[in-house]
């Protein structure tokens, strides 16, 4: 026993040479994350802080209002924050808070999204990577709080967005396309290249059902479309985009190119998806990604031993 403590505390030291705080040129990112928080069903902020987190991303908080539990539950509390956000931003301000990545999600109303662009306006450099996921509806219908001065000022945010990711839906509400139950490739490659030209620079048209598979569209402007397949496992629930997002922007923040990433947040979300329906999760609770974040952990840890940057 004495000669294997002796050799252990031999090789303590080399151990400890290799650690994060020892490596050279090391820089953790920080995400500002600007979303609602719900205290029940697995969305929004309350998802991708843990995915953000495991990816090596510091994550910035800017709740836009707290709820009980997101709105798919038959009843909810709503606590809006609107008239906070600029007090918030201010106290920022005088922190010098400085991001790689500001990342949108659910705004309730249009005041909200002219907050978001003064946000804007205070953080973004010209490196800050803009990630929009303009949460408006699914499956054809917009959302309740959906209104025309909401539709038309999203569409201002747009354009400041270098990645865009709306679903389907989205991608028809920003576009003013009139919804059917079935689109032709080309239809919604017309709708991404639209996108493109109101000023986002990346588009990801996510979540689109074909037969048995899931399919996303990605495009970056001037370039090529792209389509991402992968198996259709289970139904998507709530929380799926947000998700999708956090892993997509943790991805990028990686330096993975646009298609890259697309197709690392889609194998979680499957994964995810698939986990959930083995353990039998009641729809409104949204996904158990819980029990495959290691995959994400796993996958930043052998980025960053190739780099030797984390």
């Amino acid at each position: 026993m004495e000669e294997n403590r002796n050799r252990n505390e031999k090789q303590a030291p080399q151990k400890a040479d290799q650690s994060a705080e020892n490596r050279p040129g090391m820089h953790q990112k920080k995400a500002a994350l600007i979303n609602d928080l719900s205290g029940l069903g697995r969305c929004s902020l309350s998802v991708q802080l843990p995915v953000l987190s495991v990816m090596q991303i510091e994550c910035l908080l800017l709740p836009t209002c707290v709820l009980s539990n997101h709105t798919g539950y038959p009843s909810f509390y709503l606590r809006d924050l609107t008239e906070d956000l600029d007090l918030m931003m201010e106290e920022w301000k005088k922190q010098k808070v400085e991001v790689d990545a500001i990342v949108t999600g659910f705004l309730s109303s249009e005041k909200q999204i002219h907050h978001v662009l003064h946000f804007l306006d205070l953080f973004q450099k010209p490196d800050t990577l803009v990630v929009v996921d303009p949460v408006m509806g699914d499956h054809g219908k917009a959302y309740p709080t959906i209104t025309p001065a909401l539709q038309k000022a999203m569409r201002t945010l747009t354009d400041r967005a270098d990645v865009l990711l709306p679903n389907l839906t989205e991608a028809c509400l920003l576009t003013d396309t009139e919804w059917k139950e079935h689109f032709l490739r080309t239809e919604i490659e017309a709708m991404a290249i639209q996108l493109t030209e109101m000023g986002a620079r990346k588009v990801v048209i996510s979540g689109m059902e074909e037969g048995q598979n899931i399919c996303d569209c990605t495009l970056e402007k001037g370039s090529q479309v792209h389509w991402i397949e992968s198996k259709k496992s289970a139904q998507m629930r709530s929380g799926t985009g947000d998700l999708f997002c956090a892993v997509l922007t943790g991805a990028l923040l990686h330096e993975k190119s646009l298609e890259q990433a697309a197709r690392m947040a889609g194998d979680f979300v499957r994964k995810s998806l698939e986990v959930t329906k083995k353990l039998h999760v009641p729809d409104e609770e949204g996904t158990a990604f819980e029990m495959v974040l290691c995959d994400l952990c796993w996958q930043c840890e052998a980025k960053g031993q190739e780099e030797g940057s984390f």
